[in-house]
């Protein structure tokens, strides 16, 4: 009965292309066309271990790995520059296993301590110092503001009044300082 609606076959039933799989036929069709479409599919093994060596052992895409505590600073701008979402926070919740916050603090003003007016390159580097430590403010304030010891704020505020004294951090930091440090006003100031 079943007969007249369903095949009969000796063996498995399956049968194996002439030309390959699906999954292979596709390859041999998409790689010569790859380098077109997608541009980094062409890789030079040279230029990859010339790179590598170039490259610090903080430079990793979204991941804190052991270096020094001066090129995991240094790198922190430049992580920014670049749009890496990853390094910052990342380095923000794990320096404390390894260095001080007003260690972080030295290395980051020694580092970009001084800028040249009028410089696009500088002005860029000002805005990322100052994305950088507002997104300290922002994730860890306790770092900072600490209401026992001032000290890493104001040191903050000396930096941010010389370099950025017209920015929305130097603003922040003040009124956040004045807070801090008289808190009877901050209190009032509400009612």
């Amino acid at each position: 009965m079943l007969s007249c609606c369903v095949p009969m076959c000796r063996g498995s039933g399956l049968r194996k292309p002439k030309s390959g799989s699906l999954c292979q036929r596709l390859r041999r069709w998409v790689s010569p066309h790859l380098p077109r479409w997608w541009p980094f599919a062409r890789r030079n093994p040279k230029d990859e271990n010339e790179s590598a060596q170039a490259m610090d052992d903080t430079c990793r895409v979204g991941t804190v790995t052991a270096g020094t505590l001066e090129k995991l600073v240094n790198h922190l701008v430049p992580s920014l520059q670049s749009g890496d979402p990853f390094f910052v926070p990342a380095f923000l919740c794990t320096y404390r296993r390894f260095a001080t916050t007003r260690q972080v603090l030295d290395l980051l003003f020694k580092r970009y301590g001084f800028f040249c007016p009028d410089r696009e390159e500088d002005e860029q580097l000002k805005n990322a110092v100052c994305s950088f430590l507002g997104c300290w403010l922002d994730l860890f304030p306790e770092d900072l503001c600490q209401p026992s010891d001032l000290s890493s704020l104001n040191q903050v505020m000396a930096y941010v009044l010389l370099n950025m004294p017209r920015s929305a951090l130097a603003l922040r930091v003040h009124l956040l300082l004045t807070r801090l440090e008289d808190p009877e006003s901050s209190q009032a100031e509400p009612r």
